[in-house]
């Protein structure tokens, strides 16, 4: 990379950055341009020099911030752990006690979506990097014989990301129910799926 090209790639990094922090700090539909560029202390026209409009921002700012949270999984993956404490590590990390604003924002976007298609690969490559990573999971503990699967690994990983995803959607639209029993719901679906005892509390 050049010294053109990385000076472009920090202050897109600028950006993105002044942009999560604004959006931390209110409600989406406030967030502008504008705000962005106070935040980021250049003009507005600085920050559309960088991207093409506010829905080309948002996106990209998702795009990083679904990659990092897919790293974070994929580190559970990597623990020198059996596979039934890791499956039920991804749970917890998935059905967390606060949403954060990076997670809201997924949710929160989807609207977009309907009028960007174009963006629609970012959103569906998040679910299918997720199925992926519980089924290799669900694949190494059925090999190993600590799972005896009631479905086919797609199948399980598949239904327990679409319960992660329900119990995060939940809380935005007004859900008080406490997160442990969430997450006790998605587990109790996970050791019927994959055939291993429920875990002591």
């Amino acid at each position: 990379m050049n010294a053109t090209a990385r000076r472009r790639h920090e202050r897109r990094e600028d950006i993105i950055r002044a942009f999560w922090r604004v959006a931390r700090s209110r409600p989406r539909r406030s967030v502008n341009v504008r705000s962005v560029a106070a935040e980021a202390e250049m003009s507005p026209a600085n920050v559309l020099h960088y991207f093409a409009s506010l829905n080309e921002l948002q996106i990209t700012a998702l795009a990083g911030a679904m990659e990092q949270f897919s790293e974070r999984r994929q580190r559970i993956i990597d623990r020198p752990e059996s596979a039934t404490e890791r499956i039920y590590a991804l749970i917890d990390a998935g059905v967390p006690d606060e949403i954060s604003d990076e997670l809201r924002y997924v949710y929160e976007s989807v609207p977009i979506l309907a009028e960007h298609p174009e963006y629609l690969p970012a959103h569906r490559a998040l679910t299918e990097r997720q199925i992926m990573l519980y089924r290799t999971l669900i694949e190494i503990g059925a090999g190993t014989g600590e799972f005896a699967l009631a479905s086919p690994p797609g199948v399980i990983a598949r239904n327990l990301v679409a319960l992660e995803d329900a119990y995060d959607l939940y809380p935005l639209v007004g859900d008080r129910t406490p997160r442990e029993e969430c997450r006790a719901a998605v587990r109790s679906y996970a050791e019927l799926a994959l055939g291993i005892a429920p875990r002591e509390q």
